[in-house]
């Protein structure tokens, strides 16, 4: 076979393969639904423009080695773009996102969830394996011409410079055709070229450029530490609400102070009989129902994040509480809450088998200590392996019997405890305490008509009743010390039970509302105090916003417009930003996996969208800017703050 056929039918059949994969990955989870307009877009051409710009760099690769070798790295290449496009599409499914692949240096500890992929598995995905078919006919074909097919050795040095230098030029060619335009007309706007820079909304670059490219830039974020500055400073603390003054400013000021992350609680968790400790707590709140806990990259762990520094984390970092811990934030709760002479303790009953937190919440956060099982005496009954491999959780009313104790000898405090008896998975084989207490919960469910719901629903509500038990606790200790009237507790979820089924969600929570999808995030928020009256708020916002929120209640020393995050009362629009960039106000949403903007009120009034998703993108540029930088240290010029809650330690965090 001459040698210039042979690359091109290696080349010819990597790009149909790819552009089977692209068009199966695109039909499944970006446009839900196809239109044969999508055919005839500029968009799919430079995705078929990029996939041949890649197949050329993997024939220039091949034709490094001889026949055998250069064989099985075609084949290698092949099924790793299976796996590429499968994994992306069942972590989608898993987690409702895409992985970056900044985390494959944590891949092991991934693996500890790998059980949910058999429930997470669709008749759709095994079109992702028809390839394999091509490929073994593909061979077949090259056989029969006589195993010539990759005998493609390069004749001379001079080759290899060639077919970079054209697959160079294909490539530069084909970002040419990626638009660098932006509107005069928006504050915020961006352009495609910007996107193809800065890949911070996957769904929009996956579109546009493919999965592929995707991968490629994301691999390139993630190598990359060198982000430019979006705006500078100066604009960007002129364009960030400062304090407002508001009806919700210093009514808690110099009262106690427990904040409850609770693993995985729902709002149909809050139950007269499934949660009668949490319940009767309504009695004396707040209760905020349209409080949102987007589920980002890490989870639990970037949750923690938002709440505690008031930050969003980087999607392009392993894990942001490991990446920014050296960093300086001013202005997080502990910190504030020290200046103003509280002493601040952190409690959480899981090990730091995941996150860092052992070193995070004192040196990073600034609290007093942190109380970890093995601070908390918390007896594990099983190997250590069973952590990582079974999930066993402690409960969560150990940590408050023998946590609470300590923050109770203090004059003046803050606590913040983060619970994880709730978490998942919700089986019997896999979650001691749900089991626990699985027959308590079908009692009530028999004893109220209700126990033909699901079974996972009945263990994700067994998991729930050790937090109950924890909360019913937690106030008979308060109200036995007489700390429970100046004492505020606010309780809300880390995220939502992503460990049920989403089908199951919507079928059974008729709260959160299954017409805009981005009501499945969409947790509890409750502020609890003896002498608050009922109520309930319906002001839009999420746990980014929590920092500055207690700060205004509690009247504590926040320079608001340090962080990105914005106090739900001061009476400025505010924006439920999620990790995949869709978001949602109170007069609207955008849906980024089907790129739809919807008015709130069902009214069809015509709204561009480009300036809202523009403010969205800027945000997250700046959010990365800042942290990337560690802006804030800068500021101090270098200060390195000490945490022995002394006066000078005060004036170091607090002289800005």
């Amino acid at each position: 076979m001459n040698r210039l056929k042979s690359p091109l039918i290696l080349l010819g059949f990597f790009v149909l393969m790819v552009l089977y994969l692209e068009f199966l990955f695109k039909t499944r989870l970006l446009y839900f639904e196809f239109r044969f307009n999508y055919l005839f877009t500029m968009d799919i051409l430079r995705n078929i423009l990029f996939t041949i710009t890649y197949g050329l760099f993997v024939v220039a690769f091949l034709k490094i080695f001889k026949r055998r070798v250069a064989r099985r790295f075609y084949i290698l290449f092949m099924l790793g773009l299976i796996g590429l496009y499968f994994s992306q599409d069942i972590y989608y499914a898993i987690s409702n996102n895409f992985f970056s692949f900044s985390f494959t240096s944590d891949i092991a500890k991934g693996f500890t969830f790998f059980y949910r992929l058999p429930q997470s598995l669709s008749w759709g995905h095994a079109l992702y394996f028809l390839p394999i078919i091509g490929i073994i006919i593909f061979l077949r074909y090259e056989r029969e011409n006589n195993n010539t097919l990759f005998d493609i050795r390069y004749d001379s040095l001079l080759q290899p410079v060639g077919f970079v230098l054209i697959a160079t030029l294909s490539l530069f060619l084909t970002a040419q055709t990626i638009s660098a335009e932006k509107s005069d007309e928006y504050l915020h706007d961006f352009s495609d070229y910007d996107l193809y820079r800065e890949p911070l909304i996957p769904h929009a670059v996956m579109r546009k450029f493919g999965l592929l490219s995707y991968a490629r830039l994301d691999i390139q974020s993630a190598f990359r530490r060198d982000i430019e500055e979006p705006l500078t400073l100066d604009d960007f603390y002129e364009n960030n609400p400062s304090y407002i003054e508001n009806e919700m400013s210093g009514i808690f000021e110099d009262k106690n102070f427990i904040l409850i992350m609770a693993e995985a609680l729902e709002p149909y968790a809050i139950d007269p009989d499934l949660s009668p400790n949490l319940y009767r707590l309504l009695e004396n709140s707040w209760y905020f129902d349209e409080f949102y806990a987007p589920l980002y990259y890490r989870n639990t762990a970037d949750t923690e994040f938002m709440v505690q520094t008031g930050f969003y984390p980087n999607k392009n970092v392993q894990l942001s509480m490991s990446r920014y811990a050296d960093n300086y934030f001013p202005n997080t709760l502990p910190r504030l809450f020290r200046h103003k002479d509280y002493t601040a303790y952190a409690f959480h009953n899981f090990s730091d088998h995941f996150y860092p937190r052992e070193e995070f919440h004192p040196n990073t956060l600034g609290y007093n200590r942190y109380f970890g099982p093995d601070a908390l005496d918390l007896v594990t009954p099983l190997p250590e392996e069973r952590e990582a491999r079974g999930h066993y959780w402690h409960s969560d009313l150990e940590m408050f019997q023998n946590g609470l104790p300590h923050l109770l000898e203090e004059d003046q405090f803050f606590g913040y405890f983060l619970t994880v008896t709730g978490h998942l998975p919700y089986e019997a084989d896999r979650h001691d305490y749900a089991l626990k207490h699985y027959d308590t919960i079908q009692e009530i469910l028999e004893s109220t008509g209700r126990e033909d719901i699901d079974e996972s629903l009945k263990y994700y509500h067994a998991s729930q009743w050790e937090f109950d038990l924890a909360i019913g606790y937690l106030i008979d200790k308060l109200e036995e010390e007489n700390r429970l009237d100046d004492t505020v507790i606010a309780i809300f979820g880390d995220h939502y039970a992503y460990g049920l089924r989403q089908e199951v969600i919507w079928e059974y929570d008729h709260q959160k509302g299954e017409e805009i999808p981005v009501n499945i995030h969409k947790v509890p928020l409750i502020v609890y105090h003896q002498g608050l009256e009922a109520k309930t708020y319906s002001q839009t916002f999420s746990t980014v916003d929590l920092l500055p929120t207690f700060s205004n209640m509690f009247n504590l020393n926040l320079d608001y417009q340090q962080i990105l995050g914005q106090d739900a009362f001061n009476g400025l629009p505010n924006t439920v930003i999620l990790s995949s960039t869709s978001f949602i106000t109170d007069e609207y949403y955008y849906e980024v996996e089907r790129d739809i903007f919807v008015l709130r009120d069902g009214s069809e009034r015509l709204v561009d969208p480009r300036p809202f998703i523009g403010e969205v993108y800027q945000r997250i540029l700046i959010n990365n800017y800042l942290l990337e930088n560690d802006v804030f240290r800068q500021l101090t010029d270098g200060a390195q703050p000490r945490n022995d809650g002394s006066e000078s330690d005060r004036d170091i965090y607090f002289d800005y």
